[in-house]
């Protein structure tokens, strides 16, 4: 057993158990393979060397991303990381038929060595709406309230230690407009916000900014 087939058996959140939808240890290969898809010109951001998966940042203005090609509503998944230089990552919920969203981003979790924070992208940062009055240097002080309060409902985060260099274990769920989640089996942080319900998510994945951050043991389990 890998260290972090030992971190994942070991963090256990408590959820209920139920069916395995799909599993990947990254053993046996060097490239992502069906059902995965890179950034375009990402490719060289990722690879995989001795059952674990490397991501790192290759372009400048935007970290390398990697999304797992799934159908699902509600979710329930769990994956080993390991920061070994890079400085942060998101877990993106995608849907790519969403045309309210930019690049159909729906729902995240980011995570920094010290941080994490989850948040509703369909109906905030991520909403094309509220894109638009993010980039608006001067609006009205009653728009700008409200911007901020929108923003405030559809974001949590709270701090974390994610030691560099060291595997750790997180566990996501979503169950209709809740999204919660665990990190070496202790929740960390939960939000109800109505954009996590959207029906038909169509992918999921990591994008990676900084040198290097590895993974392992991704796992879907069935929410029903």
């Amino acid at each position: 057993m890998t260290h972090s087939t030992l971190v994942a058996d070991e963090a256990s959140s408590g959820l209920p158990e139920t069916k395995v939808l799909f599993e990947d240890d990254f053993e046996g290969r060097s490239t992502l393979g069906e059902g995965y898809r890179t950034g375009r010109g990402m490719e060289a951001g990722w690879s995989i060397r001795d059952g674990v998966l490397f991501g790192k940042q290759i372009r400048d203005d935007h970290g390398s991303t990697m999304r797992k090609q799934m159908k699902f509503g509600d979710l329930h998944v769990s994956f080993d990381f390991r920061f070994n230089g890079g400085s942060r990552f998101n877990f993106v919920i995608d849907d790519n038929n969403e045309e309210s969203v930019h690049a159909g981003h729906v729902a995240r979790a980011s995570l920094t060595p010290k941080r994490m924070m989850i948040s509703d992208d369909k109906f905030g940062l991520m909403n094309l709406e509220v894109r638009e009055k993010r980039k608006t240097k001067s609006l009205p002080t009653e728009q700008q309230k409200e911007l901020e309060d929108l923003l405030a409902r559809t974001q949590a985060s709270a701090a974390i230690q994610a030691k560099p260099g060291t595997w750790h274990h997180l566990e996501l769920t979503i169950h209709g407009t809740v999204m919660t989640v665990h990190l070496d089996g202790k929740e960390v942080v939960s939000l109800d916000s109505t954009g996590f319900a959207h029906p038909t998510k169509t992918q999921f994945g990591m994008t990676v900014n900084g040198s290097s951050i590895d993974f392992d043991n991704l796992c879907v389990f069935a929410t029903e």
